[in-house]
């Protein structure tokens, strides 16, 4: 390079100044050369190439797997069969005119997931895994199986199972309102009944408000966390978890024309979930507080016109509702409930569900601009769908759940009290002594059945020793008296 730059550049001075200026070049190059990787290496986790990263997923499956519960649920359903070749004699085809139809039972089967929330037996599923089933089984990790008591609570898609087990690994939550969209998501459970299996993505987005209209799949439901960790049929009720294989949410729902993974899934953030487990626990159904009207967010248009940028505008308030009747209008824009802070429609849905009914709490609100303050009295929120505790299989093979004022009036029983048999184990005790679906029981030996609480306080006394147990049943107008063997 330096002979070449002699015998074409005469000027002794101008070769100098070529020679300094490829040296502070390569110089420069590399120091910046260095200088731009030195961050990125620096910035790298330390543990990236460890063997303990490099099996992250690996430790959270073995973690999680004791946790992660295999659900069937039955259902003996009743249809018409005909035989196809009846009425085809000699004097086909103007045989004879075929005969009515005979009655036979099948027992239709659908396999879930789900895992332990708590070691004394309680386990955390969807309700559409479980919701009217006569029968529910768990399958733990290590083979053992049990019988379901089953809790439901449809308006969340969940359910609650309490099976006769104790020291069972429970899971642990985490605060699912603290995730965010780009983190690791890994979902566990068994698709296509193949148990236990491992799926890894990230939460591709948070889901604040149910879109039921929307044409890329539409979702009605109020919160979800989406993610693409493949969530297939037979994914329904088990966990989503994060890299610390804590509970983030429950897997419920995947969007697909093909009803197989896309790559859209959802699960029931973690905090809804803990918060519908801990009322069925404690009472058999959720309670959740009840205002009466329909809450939006403010789009930045609707933020200018109402003044605020914060708060759930009210978009239809119900008749004679609690708001209706303490005056919050359509229009108003709610910005406190108490003492908490009212920032959107979503935080407006949290704070009244989780108070009790009967509550009286302080709306503040912007009316025309101007801040009000309302006094409301909390009303309990309907189910729309019954939301109660529904016993299944046990010693008499019976199936129950709570009777509403609908259904005693399309069954022609006058009343609410007592529970209603949704279903009756083919060949169990109470099959065999004649008891039928849609019977109404009102009596267990003395004891007086008013509702699903007194039912399963009668049933956990009874003893096999008895011999037999005497219920009170109303078919229709029809009183019936019936011994029930204790098998």
């Amino acid at each position: 390079m330096l002979s070449y730059l002699r015998s074409h550049i005469k000027n002794p001075s101008l070769v100098m100044v070529c020679i300094l200026s490829l040296a502070l070049g390569f110089s420069l190059a590399a120091h910046f050369y260095h200088h731009a990787t030195s961050p990125a290496i620096a910035a790298a986790p330390k543990d990236l190439t460890s063997a303990n990263w490099r099996t992250a997923f690996a430790d959270i499956s073995d973690k999680l797997a004791p946790s992660v519960v295999f659900i069937t649920s039955e259902k003996d359903v009743t249809y018409e069969a005909y035989d196809p070749f009846e009425g085809f004699g000699f004097g086909w085809p103007f045989g004879e005119p075929r005969r009515a139809p005979r009655t036979e039972k099948r027992t239709q089967k659908a396999t879930g997931s789900g895992f332990v929330v708590r070691s004394d037996g309680y386990i955390l599923t969807n309700n559409h895994v479980v919701a009217g089933a006569d029968r529910v089984t768990v399958k733990l990790t290590d083979g053992r199986d049990f019988k379901g008591k089953v809790f439901l609570d449809p308006r969340t898609d969940l359910a609650l199972i309490k099976i006769e087990a104790t020291n069972l690994p429970a899971v642990s939550f985490a605060d699912s309102d603290k995730v965010q969209v780009g983190e690791w998501a890994i979902a566990v459970g068994n698709p296509f009944g193949l148990r236990n299996t491992v799926t890894v993505g990230v939460v591709s987005a948070l889901r604040r408000e149910a879109d039921p209209t929307a044409d890329n799949g539409g979702l009605g439901y109020p919160e979800a966390i989406q993610t693409d960790a493949a969530i297939n049929p037979g994914n329904s009720g088990g966990p989503l978890v994060d890299i610390d294989g804590k509970v983030i949410g429950v897997n419920f729902m995947i969007y697909s024309s093909t009803r197989q993974s896309a790559g859209i899934g959802f699960a029931i953030p973690s905090n809804s979930a803990k918060f519908v487990m801990d009322q069925l626990i404690s009472k058999g159904k959720v309670v959740r507080g009840y205002l009466g009207l329909v809450p939006v967010d403010l789009s930045p248009v609707k933020a200018q016109v109402y003044g605020t940028k914060k708060g759930a505008l009210v978009e239809s308030v119900e008749a004679d509702s609690p708001a209706g009747k303490a005056g919050v209008q359509v229009a108003d824009v709610i910005i406190k409930m108490d003492d908490k802070a009212v920032d959107t429609a979503l935080d407006l849905r949290r704070i009244a569900q989780a108070l009790a009914p009967g509550t009286t709490v302080k709306l503040t609100i912007l009316r025309d601009k101007a801040e009000k303050t309302l006094n409301v009295k909390l009303g309990e929120a309907p189910s729309g769908v019954e939301e109660a505790a529904v016993e299944t299989g046990g010693e008499l093979g019976l199936s129950v759940e709570a009777l509403t004022a609908q259904k005693a009036k399309a069954l022609g029983v006058s009343g609410t009290t007592g529970v209603v048999v949704t279903g009756v184990e083919q060949g169990g005790s109470a099959d065999r002594a004649g008891i039928k679906k849609d019977d109404v029981i009102r009596r267990i030996n003395n004891t007086p059945i008013t509702n699903l609480q007194t039912y399963n306080a009668a049933v956990s006394k009874l003893k096999s020793d008895n011999g037999a147990v005497v219920m009170v049943i109303y078919r229709g107008n029809t009183t019936l008296i019936i011994e029930v063997p204790m098998d």
